[in-house]
């Protein structure tokens, strides 16, 4: 069932209003909002299964300009509204799975930043949101565990700018599983977009070299090509 809770962004609202003034709506920035209807709407769409064969994949946000936007916010400036617009979707990307796998045990696996990003962070840009991911599950009776499993162990070119193929090609081999993890619970993996899939394809094949078992996939966005048409 698909569930959704918009509190939190009131609340975010009432401290945002107080320390910064004045605001506007954090994707169109038209509106006095920190996410006004129109934009939230797109955050809280249904998951869907998208055109990743792999494992199934599910996603709730078709990407764009103004979608890129919050990512980026969340990434570059640690936004804690945009955190939480990408954690909600995620909760239910992965949900969508979980109910669908009738609830089997499951550990959640982020895709690691880079170790320069994460020198340039203080951490990895999804760790935070996890732990949003988390809280948004405790309140729906679920207590979701999240692991940091793989590691980059070549450094890649910045992927914008490349095509499907090159991107392919940068990514081929990045991951690889931590020396001393033993995880014997299915995984279910987690990014922020999706766009060709390379980046899941190749954390896949990290884990399968170590015969270790993906349930699925769960990403807050995805290109709007990615989804399933209905």
């Amino acid at each position: 069932m698909f569930r959704h809770s918009t509190s939190w962004i009131n609340d975010a609202l009432s401290g945002l209003q107080s320390l910064v003034f004045p605001s506007s709506c954090i994707m169109c920035a038209q509106t006095d909002q920190v996410i006004c209807e129109r934009c939230n709407a797109q955050w809280i769409s249904p998951p869907r299964f998208i055109n990743f064969v792999d494992v199934p994949t599910t996603s709730v946000v078709p990407y764009s300009s103004e979608v890129s936007s919050v990512v980026l916010k969340a990434k570059e400036d640690g936004n804690r509204v945009a955190r939480r617009l990408i954690a909600q979707a995620l909760y239910e990307a992965v949900d969508f799975i979980s109910i669908r796998k009738k609830n089997q045990p499951f550990v959640l696996v982020p895709i690691p930043s880079s170790r320069e990003a994460i020198r340039q962070r203080g951490e990895s840009f999804l760790h935070p949101i996890l732990k949003n991911v988390n809280e948004i599950a405790a309140v729906h009776g679920s207590n979701w565990e999240w692991k940091e499993v793989l590691i980059h162990k070549k450094r890649v070119r910045d992927q914008a700018g490349l095509n499907s193929r090159e991107r392919s090609q940068n990514l081929q081999g990045v991951f690889a599983v931590r020396e001393g993890v033993a995880e014997e619970r299915p995984i279910i993996l987690i990014d922020d977009v999706i766009t060709t899939g390379s980046t899941l394809k190749n954390a896949i094949l990290a884990f399968n070299e170590r015969k270790m078992t993906v349930l699925g996939a769960a990403t807050a966005c995805a290109s709007a090509h990615q989804f399933l048409i209905r």
